[in-house]
């Protein structure tokens, strides 16, 4: 069992009057495919904003390999080696497939520089071209590298938005919905795809209400239901539990684990 790499103990968020998130617990491992999931309103997207430092936590600790995190700003923790997508997706529309992926590059390597002068200092063109490169063939769009991207269907573009935060190598990555728009093609490349991200030793954490992809995807999925921790284990064992069946309405379980 390899030791956690992000680990969330006791996470509350209060707005005014309204507490978003109690006591939530959660810990990711590298290599796994954690699945986060509840209804709507349930407090997934305030519980990303934690986690990236968009949102400062009320208590609780927030730990990145062993390291509290919590009182770092967002750029810090990008810096550590968070990333993350989001729901309305931001790219840059007038620039190409390629230049966007190679963004992702440039601010892995700003993230991540020792110094002024290394942050200066430019990358070859062969240096950027084959680490970008990779990316897009790992994410399927690699015949679409010279392509704008306001001129790809919506669905292309989370995989834009996808081999942009792979070529930048993070620890963790955060997937907000990310089969939204997508067809049955494109979302079985996205399960193909977020296995390939754990296999390199990446902590995906997939926010998603596609609850069967949720299944054939995730070791572990963890449940919130208005900002509470319900469930926390495998989805073979989530599509059976009362609690989460509860939360949904019994309008829909988990497929098992393939």
């Amino acid at each position: 069992m390899t030791h956690p790499v992000l680990q969330l103990t006791g996470v509350s968020k209060r707005f005014g009057g309204v507490q978003a998130l109690q006591d939530i617990d959660l810990v990711g491992r590298a290599g796994e495919v954690h699945g986060l999931i509840g209804p709507n309103g349930a407090g997934k997207s305030t519980l990303i904003a934690c986690i990236t430092g968009v949102n400062r936590i009320d208590a609780g600790e927030i730990r990145l390999r062993g390291n509290r995190i919590e009182s770092l700003p967002a750029h810090r923790r990008a810096r550590l080696g968070i990333a993350r997508t989001f729901q309305k997706i931001r790219l840059a529309q007038q620039l190409t497939v390629f230049e966007n992926v190679a963004a992702g590059l440039a601010a892995r390597r700003f993230a991540r520089a020792s110094g002024w002068w290394s942050m200066l200092a430019p990358l070859s063109s062969a240096r950027i071209a084959e680490p970008v490169e990779q990316a897009l063939l790992a994410s399927g769009i690699a015949d679409l590298a010279d392509e704008t991207v306001a001129s790809l269907p919506y669905g292309k573009r989370h995989f834009v938005e996808l081999a942009r935060n792979l070529v930048a190598e993070p620890d963790v990555i955060l997937l907000d919905e990310p089969a939204s728009g997508l067809t049955d093609d494109e979302r079985e490349r996205l399960s193909v795809l977020v296995r390939q991200l754990a296999r390199r030793g990446t902590l995906v954490i997939l926010v998603e209400h596609d609850l069967d992809l949720v299944g054939r995807s995730c070791d572990t999925v963890t449940v919130i239901e208005h900002g509470r921790l319900i469930f926390n284990g495998a989805p073979a064992e989530a599509q059976e539990n009362e609690a989460v069946i509860r939360a949904y309405l019994g309008s829909a379980k988990l497929a098992r684990n393939a």
